[in-house]
């Protein structure tokens, strides 16, 4: 997928951009924040201001918006000229999108401060810059979607569904602001919100991108239509369902995402029996691991009404297991190939997918258990601090990459 250097280069600082500030969200209000929590539980150290809860929806929308949201419009920005063979989108789309969306995050800190004057119009802006920003990337996404010169591919009905629901997230998280604080109407906009950003439009995009690039990443073989428009049907429907608060909705996503896992292919034999170079086999065993987590999230999602604490679970099964084994499994590989920058240090990625599943186990198997004691808040802690280690491993290695592109003489 390496295009020339002189070719990538071209719109290289907005993707740059996209991604350290991605990392940077993660490191002090994601990760960083959720770690600080959970430290906070185990060995009391202190917090800052807010209290616990307003701390703890800091942290989650950091994580959906923030980490995850600025790498997809990074991405998606990025990719989808490549995948449709179509112009690269305007520059200054690009850069009032992101800023819209950081501002956004950034504004949402107010929530730590309940005596500021305008608490409450302060926080409906944020959502509503969030939502303007992610207005604007589904706008211009769509539009690359839809055009350029390479023939389409049903990869891109998950895409396209996935670029529709981020501004839906989005607008679910706004109304749950705009509800009077305790209404009935704050959880379930705030749940909606949260399953839109994390499945709908997050998961989407990491199902879409994993379809297109699973052949040329892991030697999977492509998957058939009819599979993936299977699959992208019952996904869609079931996220529809999950953010309606639908009962069979979770066993609706488990089938649609069993279907598409199976197009991806990375448990398919023809996958595994292949010989494959070193940098393939990791790839793939990421695969493996995200891909697993997704599965695992959505059994326990189902299980939510009889199983205590598995609503938590799944989320950190999704939003840990998954979704930080993805990007290891697919930005060590896209991060280079769209930038034109140096190779991943395999060490790097090995550390760095290690850390993120031992952390999710770790999260996962306690969050069923429960705060019952010393041993759990501990066992939470040190999930906690293997995430952050596997970000801050992945970032460094990221970082490497930029700096061998930005530094190199232009051709």
């Amino acid at each position: 997928m390496a295009l020339p250097l002189a070719n990538e280069r071209r719109g290289l600082p907005l993707t740059v951009a996209f991604l350290a500030a991605s990392l940077l969200v993660a490191l002090s209000l994601g990760f960083g924040l959720g770690t600080w929590l959970l430290l906070s539980a185990a060995f009391g150290v202190p917090l800052p201001a807010g209290g616990w809860g307003a701390l703890a929806q800091v942290h989650g929308h950091a994580q959906l918006v923030g980490f995850a949201g600025l790498l997809v419009l990074g991405v998606g920005y990025r990719i989808l000229p490549r995948f449709r063979g179509a112009p690269e989108p305007s520059s200054l789309a690009m850069a009032v999108s992101g800023a819209l969306v950081a501002a956004g995050v950034l504004l949402r800190l107010v929530q730590l401060l309940p005596d500021v004057p305008g608490r409450g119009d302060l926080l409906l802006a944020s959502g509503t810059l969030t939502l303007a920003g992610l207005l604007i990337y589904a706008f211009v996404a769509l539009d690359l979607l839809s055009g350029g010169e390479n023939a389409h591919r049903p990869d891109e009905l998950v895409l396209g569904a996935a670029i529709v629901w981020t501004p839906i997230g989005a607008l679910w998280s706004l109304v749950s602001l705009a509800a009077p604080l305790g209404s009935a109407a704050d959880p379930i906009a705030g749940s909606a919100a949260v399953w839109g950003l994390l499945l709908g439009s997050i998961g989407g995009h990491i199902l879409g991108v994993s379809l297109r690039v699973a052949p040329s990443f892991i030697a999977a073989p492509v998957a058939p239509a009819r599979l993936v428009i299977a699959g992208a049907v019952l996904w869609n429907a079931g996220v529809v369902g999950v953010t309606l608060s639908l009962d069979l909705a979770p066993l609706v996503l488990l089938a649609g995402a069993l279907l598409l896992v199976h197009g991806i292919g990375p448990f398919r034999r023809s996958a595994a029996v292949r010989s494959l170079p070193p940098q393939a086999r990791l790839s793939r065993l990421a695969f493996r691991a995200g891909f697993a987590w997704l599965v695992a999230g959505l059994v326990l999602f189902a299980l939510a009404g009889s199983v205590p604490g598995a609503t938590a679970a799944a989320r950190h099964a999704l939003a840990l297991g998954f979704l930080m084994s993805m990007v290891v499994a697919v930005g060590s590989r896209l991060v280079p190939a769209l930038t034109g920058g140096a190779a991943f240090p395999r060490r790097a990625v090995v550390v760095a997918l290690t850390f993120t599943n031992i952390a999710a186990l770790l999260r996962v198997a306690f969050e069923v258990v429960g705060p019952a004691g010393a041993l759990t808040t501990t066992g939470l802690a040190v999930s906690g601090m293997l995430a952050y280690g596997a970000l801050v491993v992945f970032a460094a290695a990221a970082a490497r990459t930029v700096r061998s592109v930005l530094g190199a003489p232009s051709s």
